[in-house]
């Protein structure tokens, strides 16, 4: 009786902190993010203010920034499926 009720304790304290884990990788990963997005706009910005908007595509810290945001869009996404199931199986 002893042994269980402290497994269920151990295994709920095991749950939490792995979704309190698996939020702060979320919350990291929307930092870097938004930080990108912000480099994006400042790029971009100083291509309205020059007057070169059409060289924008090619610059190759542009296509590597937007390059960059995809695939944190696709890891975000994944990490709150990911929290979504674990919330999902409580």
């Amino acid at each position: 009786m002893v042994k269980t009720s402290l497994n269920r304790i151990k295994n709920t304290a095991t749950h939490c902190a792995s979704s309190v884990l698996l939020r702060l990788d979320i919350a990291t990963e929307e930092s870097r993010q938004e930080k990108r997005f912000k480099l994006l706009g400042e790029k971009v910005l100083q291509a309205l203010l020059d007057d070169r908007l059409d060289t924008l595509k090619e610059d190759p810290s542009i296509v590597e920034l937007i390059g960059a945001i995809q695939e944190k869009k696709k890891l975000i996404l994944e990490l709150r499926q990911k929290s979504n199931a674990k919330g999902q199986n409580k």
